[in-house]
């Protein structure tokens, strides 16, 4: 009979085991499940969450779009362009009123100090150019592209020369026009 006692302890022994697995089982599953649940919810969350409407910018974008676009700043190019053209024997004309835009305002005082070199350039430009070419859309556009590389090419020629002889370390950062526009364009 001693035996069978002994058998019974061993069962109970056996019995508290499987039961404490049981239990881990049990915890590990629920900590799983709650784990899904918030990964579920989460993604779900972003999912149905409205997007911005185009051109819409999220907080972010907006902060970066500030932060990299400073305010624009026109500068009048003055006195007007005035360029004559012989076509078939005849005279003719264009008288072109040009605004820069450019977004940094150091650039003015490099502007007026070079704006006799770029003003040649930009004579040299318009005189080289025929009657009939600008007539089109297409070559006020290309006059326009090629004005602003000659516009920057000056100035680019320019601040190397000072970021060359700036030796003190100070940092001297290359600015452009950003565009060229024809406030009067008139040709006759």
């Amino acid at each position: 009979m001693a035996v069978a006692p002994k058998k019974d302890a061993d069962n109970a022994v056996a019995d508290g085991g499987s039961k404490k697995k049981k239990l881990f089982m049990i915890i590990g599953l629920a900590v799983a499940l709650i784990a899904i649940s918030i990964g579920g919810t989460v993604v779900a969350l972003k999912m149905l969450s409205p997007a911005p409407a185009p051109g819409e910018a999220t907080a972010e974008e907006e902060h970066e779009e500030t932060a990299v676009l400073a305010p624009a700043i026109y500068f009048e190019m003055k006195p007007n362009f005035t360029i004559n053209f012989n076509v078939n024997g005849r005279q003719r004309y264009l008288q072109a009123a040009i605004t820069l835009l450019y977004r940094d305002p150091q650039l003015e005082s490099l502007l007026t100090l070079h704006m006799p070199a770029i003003r040649n350039g930009l004579v040299m430009l318009l005189s080289g150019k025929s009657f009939d070419e600008l007539q089109t859309e297409e070559g006020k556009e290309s006059l326009r592209a090629e004005a602003l590389d000659i516009i920057n090419g000056q100035l680019l020629k320019e601040q190397e020369a000072l970021i060359a002889k700036n030796d003190d370390g100070e940092d001297v950062s290359a600015t452009k026009v950003e565009q060229v526009l024809f406030t009067n364009f008139v040709m006759q």
